[in-house]
């Protein structure tokens, strides 16, 4: 079978086995399901038919649109309701469209896999049904449509597209503007005085609409504070910090320093690890893998370290696993070979994390929430996973950013 039917053959399979988690109760075992799919794409969709019925959704208060139910608070850029609305388009969004995203994720991911042996395909049936991708799924956030703009990005040869995807999804949500770091690595050829000058046009493109709209943007920057991730959803580099000072009442501030100063340490020794020979990076710099992981990288280093991201947003660890094979298989470089270790045995972990998370008695005393120390535990392992797992990442993604931009300044 040519790596082509494989390919359709495996997103066939996925496709089934996820619709079927979708539709089951094994589900709920691992995650902590909704009453009905995709509730998180829904509540978006119920602001644009609200905004297209004239109602004003800058506002603190939550929203009657005559939809049988109050709507919630609007939490995104202001953007996002130049979308369009009617009433077959209602349908087409809630009904069809998170249906046509989940198979365009998993069609995507397949593709940038292309798994040749069992260990790779094992790699990736683990990274597309483990606990924290089948939780971004059932409740359809919009990382799924950032993760296949990113992969767009990489693919895509008419480049003005994705330029506008990256500026409009940062005025949803400001982390997709590392989409634009693709302007950098597109063409080996394209001079600085070129990148500077495209992205000097899009910088006036975005700062005009910020500008035209700033009463909107204004209102929701000082009223609207940023979603954080309960104990339960954690993916963050405060994670353990967070662990740590409930387990033990140390002083919160004083965890974060240390520990943000632990991953820039250890993250500084695996970049002079690689650097000694980072050749096997500088011959691989332009090719579809490496843009992947550069751009995912930043993606990933944003909400790992300056926010208490949700578990779902570890989906754009996926997009850096077909760089690594490749490394490990065609240089055999020690430290790629234990990236995959570490991802499998990550993504194995995920699972039982999951179950004791989802399972884990909900206690209140005195009417504060409390933690079994199984839960805690379980927790504390999965944080130091993701402590070691992007220290180690992002010590490649800074050693490929230096070397593209070494490049860029020898070629100008």
């Amino acid at each position: 079978m040519t790596n082509k039917y494989k390919n359709i053959f495996h997103t066939l399979v996925l496709f089934a086995l996820i619709f079927f988690l979708l539709h089951s109760k094994i589900l709920s075992n691992f995650v902590w399901t909704f009453p009905e799919l995709f509730m998180d794409f829904k509540g978006p969709i119920n602001w644009l038919e609200c905004h297209s019925l004239g109602f004003n959704l800058i506002t603190l208060e939550s929203v009657d649109c005559g939809l049988g139910e109050r709507i919630g608070q609007f939490n995104y850029g202001y953007a996002f309701l130049n979308i369009p609305y009617n009433e077959f388009l209602g349908i087409l969004y809630r009904t069809y469209l998170p249906w046509i995203f989940i198979f365009l994720f998993i069609f995507f991911s397949v593709a940038i896999f292309s798994p040749k042996n069992k260990s790779e395909t094992f790699l990736l049936y683990l990274a597309l049904l483990n606990p924290s991708t089948m939780l971004l799924i059932e409740r359809m956030q919009l990382d799924c449509l950032f993760y296949l703009a990113i992969i767009f990005a990489v693919y895509n040869r008419y480049y003005f597209i994705h330029w506008f995807l990256g500026i409009y999804f940062a005025l949803i949500k400001f982390y997709p503007i590392a989409i634009l770091i693709s302007i950098f690595v597109e063409k080996k050829d394209r001079s600085l005085k070129f990148i500077f000058f495209i992205i000097f046009f899009l910088s006036c493109l975005f700062f005009s609409y910020l500008f035209l709209n700033k009463e909107y943007y204004l209102f929701m920057a000082n009223n609207m504070l940023p979603g954080k991730a309960g104990y339960h959803f954690l993916y963050s580099l405060n994670s353990l910090p967070k662990i740590l000072t409930y387990s033990f009442a140390i002083k919160y501030q004083i965890l974060l320093i240390l520990f943000y100063s632990l991953f820039i340490f250890i993250t500084i020794k695996n970049y002079k690890k690689l650097s000694i020979d980072q050749n096997f990076i500088l011959n691989e710099l332009y090719t579809d893998k490496s843009k992947l992981y550069l751009i995912a990288g930043y993606f990933n280093l944003f909400l790992f370290t300056l926010v208490s991201s949700y578990a779902y947003k570890e989906i754009y660890l996926i997009l850096f696993i077909p760089y690594i094979l490749h490394i490990k298989e065609k240089y055999n470089n020690k430290i790629f070979n234990i990236l995959i270790y570490i991802l499998i045995v990550r993504y194995i972990y995920l699972f039982l994390y999951a179950y004791i998370n989802v399972h884990d008695e909900i206690t209140f005393i005195d009417g504060q929430r409390v933690f079994s120390y199984k839960f805690l535990i379980t927790i504390f392992f999965k944080a130091i996973l993701d402590f070691i797992l992007v220290s180690f990442t992002t010590a490649i993604l800074f050693l490929k950013t230096k070397l593209y931009i070494i490049d860029k300044i020898n070629n100008k």
